[in-house]
C-alpha cells in the first residue's frame, strides 16, 4: 500500500512515494488564493485521489490509497488539519461535505458520505472491524469483518462520533457527540448514547 502525507515524517515507507513537506510558504497563504494553491499542492501529492473544484485541502493530510483503491471529494469540500484517510476500497464524499481537524476515514469496501455534511473534529468513520471470535489466535491475525457505510446529505455528525461497518444514516440526521453509531439510523432523526439511539425526530419546516 502507498503511503503519502505532507510531511514527509521519516518512517519505513519513505522510500515508497512519501512526497516532499508542504513548503511552509504555503501555510501563511490567506484567502481565496491560499486554498487555490493548497489544492494545486494536494493534487500534485495525491494523484490517484480526485478533489473537486474550490476544496479546500488543510495541512497535515495523510491519504494510503492501496491498488485499485479511489478517494473522490466533490466540489467544495473542506479537508481540515490532520485528515487521515486509509483505503483500500472507494471513498465517495459529496459536494461541500466538511471534515473537522483529525478526522479519521476508512473504507476497505466503501464509503458512502453525501452532500452538505458537517463532521465534526476526531470522528471516525470505518467500514470494518477486526475479528476476534477465536482465543488461541491473536486478534490481529483474525482478519476483519467488512461491510459497506452509507451516510446521506445534509448529516451532522458531533464532535468524536465513531460510525462502524455496515451503518445507514439517512438524510438530514443528526448524531451527538461521542455517540458510537452501531446501527442504522433514519432520515430526519437525532440520535445521542453509546450505542447510538434516536431521542427524537426534526420537523420539516
Amino acid at each position: 500500500m502507498d503511503v503519502l502525507t505532507d510531511r514527509g515524517r521519516p518512517g519505513a515507507n519513505q522510500n515508497r512515494g512519501v512526497v516532499t513537506p508542504e513548503p511552509p510558504v504555503l501555510m501563511r497563504i490567506g484567502g481565496g488564493l491560499g486554498r487555490r494553491v493548497r489544492l494545486f499542492w494536494a493534487r500534485l501529492r495525491f494523484p490517484r485521489a480526485r478533489f473537486g473544484a474550490a476544496c479546500d485541502v488543510r495541512s497535515g493530510l495523510r491519504l494510503r490509497l492501496g491498488p485499485g483503491a479511489s478517494a473522490d471529494f466533490g466540489p467544495r469540500c473542506v479537508l481540515d488539519n490532520d485528515l487521515t484517510i486509509e483505503c483500500t476500497g472507494r471513498l465517495e464524499v459529496g459536494a461541500r461535505t466538511i471534515f473537522g481537524h483529525h478526522c479519521t476515514l476508512a473504507a476497505c469496501e466503501s464509503v458512502d458520505i453525501g452532500e452538505d455534511c458537517l463532521i465534526a473534529e476526531m470522528v471516525s468513520i470505518r467500514d470494518h472491524d477486526h475479528c476476534f471470535d477465536r482465543l488461541d489466535v491473536p486478534t490481529r491475525d483474525q482478519g476483519a469483518a467488512v461491510a459497506p457505510v452509507r451516510i446521506g446529505r445534509n448529516v451532522w455528525l458531533g464532535t468524536k462520533v465513531t460510525v462502524t461497518k455496515g451503518v445507514c444514516i439517512g438524510d438530514n440526521a443528526v448524531v451527538g457527540a461521542n455517540a458510537v453509531v452501531t446501527r442504522d439510523i433514519p432520515a430526519n432523526a437525532v440520535a445521542v448514547g453509546i450505542p447510538a439511539r434516536v431521542v427524537r425526530m426534526r420537523e420539516e419546516a
